[in-house]
């Protein structure tokens, strides 16, 4: 089978369905005079619809953390494995304030359910906190300030846009798709750890220097 990322540890893994016994399997058995032979079995975990209508389920485990979860399969569109639960989404940095931090939390899970409306409304609702806790208007001034420069600030403009666009326009459901939410996802998460992240890091690790060289000064 094919490669998915696991929605627990983050880790590209090889698809391993996990067995498990049944006692009543069907078994194929063409020299029977039955019309079905049941009996016990080992078999995967992933639902068998051939139906081009329906969509095939699976329980997998990881190959790198060993936790299992649920992959689904659109078999009209003969489309890869997805991951439906736990809800694969990424971990934000600890370092981005509240309320950001939640709200581009609740971005990345509406992505992550296949909500990509939702989730421009959500960057967009994080940009909007993003001004009010650098205590400017627009995202102009935050440039002027030298907080951002002049790519994330039409990074940040774009998701800006598009966060208008779905808000106030009556546009078709299929207008944004997976990769529009993901780049503008992408886009956001780059203005914020250019605000927030990497100078806390960067500062951190000045701090530990500092504290490298009195250690050994003092020794």
């Amino acid at each position: 089978m094919s490669k998915i990322l696991c929605p627990i540890c983050g880790t590209a893994t090889s698809l391993s369905p996990v067995i498990i016994e049944d006692k009543r399997a069907y078994l194929s058995d063409e020299s029977s005079e039955e019309r079905a032979v049941f009996g016990r079995a080992r078999v995967s975990a992933i639902t068998d619809d051939t139906s081009p209508h329906y969509v095939s389920h699976g329980v997998f485990t990881c190959q790198a953390c060993g936790e299992r979860f649920v992959a689904k399969k659109h078999n009209w569109e003969d489309r890869e494995w997805i991951p439906v639960y736990p809800f694969p989404h990424k971990s934000v940095a600890e370092e981005i304030p509240e309320p950001i931090k939640s709200e581009f939390e609740e971005a990345n899970l509406c992505f992550a359910v296949g909500a990509y409306i939702a989730c421009l409304l959500m960057c967009r609702t994080v940009v909007i906190a993003l001004q009010r806790q650098q205590n400017v208007s627009n995202l102009k001034e935050l440039m002027g300030k030298g907080t951002i420069s002049k790519t994330l600030y039409e990074k940040a403009d774009e998701v800006r846009l598009w966060g208008n666009i779905v808000g106030h326009e009556d546009i078709m459901p299929d207008s944004v798709i997976r990769e529009d939410s993901e780049q503008l996802l992408t886009y956001l998460e780059s203005v914020l750890n250019a605000v927030y992240v990497e100078p806390a890091r960067f500062e951190a690790l000045k701090l530990k220097r500092k504290q490298v060289e009195k250690r050994s000064t003092e020794s």
